[in-house]
């Protein structure tokens, strides 16, 4: 069986805190945990055996909302935190999902829980999700939260999944519309590009997109693509692939 890297860093108390609950749950014996010191967005993650990895990350919101969340990698512009200019990093669509759905099924408490869509570094080769306790130090500090996100690990991370996989175009930065059809639908989302970047989406970034999504279709945030919607038709028609507006998958 091969495993799938988990990795945190001590230099973040939340992902510290995820770390010490899956030690103290019992780690799954499909699991290797790597430790390191650099921040999350600093992960030297070529540095990590498998091929698959989940990183245990705080989330930091000038809000401060509380919220589970989970995400892709990269950059649709400059690398301001982390990663390469340009450039997105491999994802893994039904693990990402797969820990949104056990999120909303754990949380009893009153987080958010939602995607977000893709953005930070560090660019590796290998296929890499987020899953990050939010928005402040209040919340990286409780061990309740950071053991809900453990089980969540634990439980959910190889369940069987059989969706189609899909990327996001538009809405906002917590992909609420995405994050709804994930959890009442059967699609798993790679990455999302949000309405704040789709002055920087070009056929090269959609192709990534794709790519590193291992996408079959492209679902659409239709309210939120705003002033770029002929724009993004003519992207996703350029694609070949089929698309659909989240809307009316959420109608159906």
């Amino acid at each position: 069986m091969e495993k799938i890297a988990i990795v945190y860093s001590t230099s973040s108390i939340a992902s510290l805190n995820i770390a010490k609950a899956i030690e103290k749950l019992g780690a799954p014996s499909w699991a290797k945990m790597y430790e390191f010191n650099e921040d999350e967005i600093d992960l030297p993650l070529d540095t990590v055996d498998e091929g698959e990895i989940i990183v245990l990350s705080k989330h930091k919101s000038a809000a401060g909302t509380k919220s589970f969340t989970t995400h892709s990698l990269g950059n649709f512009d400059k690398a301001d935190f982390g990663g390469d200019e340009k450039t997105l990093v491999n994802t893994l669509p039904r693990i990402q999902t797969n820990l949104l759905r056990g999120l909303e099924e754990n949380n009893k408490s009153d987080h958010l829980v939602c995607f977000e869509v893709t953005h930070h570094g560090p660019f590796t080769n290998k296929g890499v999700c987020f899953i990050e306790l939010g928005s402040s130090e209040d919340e990286w500090v409780k061990e309740e939260s950071a053991e809900i996100i453990a089980k969540t690990i634990i439980k959910f991370t190889k369940k069987e999944n059989k969706d189609k996989i899909v990327i996001g175009i538009g809405g906002g930065h917590y992909a609420p519309s995405f994050s709804k059809l994930a959890l009442r639908k059967n699609y798993s989302f790679g990455h999302i590009c949000p309405l704040y970047m789709l002055e920087k989406l070009d056929s090269d970034l959609l192709t990534q997109m794709i790519k590193k999504t291992g996408a079959s279709e492209i679902v659409v945030d239709w309210k939120g693509l705003k002033n770029f919607k002929e724009k993004v038709v003519q992207l996703c028609e350029e694609s070949g692939l089929p698309f659909e507006r989240v809307q009316r998958l959420l109608k159906d």
